[in-house]
């Protein structure tokens, strides 16, 4: 299973792009094999700020996902839109049995 949390920071002008781009992503996403989930929150005390937390099954769902139309779509737009790149952590996770 792997984990991805990616942050981000919109410039404030493009914050409303960003925000529909992001948007755009979740159903296709969530509808993909092997994406057992894809959440996105905006930070409470900073409207700007991001944060996306998805986890897969494994490298070949985060490659079907990331090659969506609509993803590559927000990753161009996010070259001008964001005040700086996005800050992606990719973490490598097993699920315990005993704790299910």
């Amino acid at each position: 299973m792997i984990i991805l949390r990616q942050q981000m920071r919109s410039k404030h002008e493009r914050t409303d792009d960003v925000w529909a781009a992001l948007a755009a992503i979740v159903p296709g996403a969530r509808a993909t094999p092997g994406v057992i989930s894809l959440d996105i929150a905006r930070d409470l005390l900073d409207a700007d700020s991001f944060v996306a937390t998805a986890v897969y099954d494994d490298a070949a769902a985060v490659e079907r996902q990331e090659s969506a139309p609509e993803v590559q779509a927000a990753m161009a737009m996010f070259a001008d839109a964001l005040a700086a790149a996005p800050d992606r952590k990719f973490y490598d996770a097993s699920r315990d049995p005993s704790l299910i």
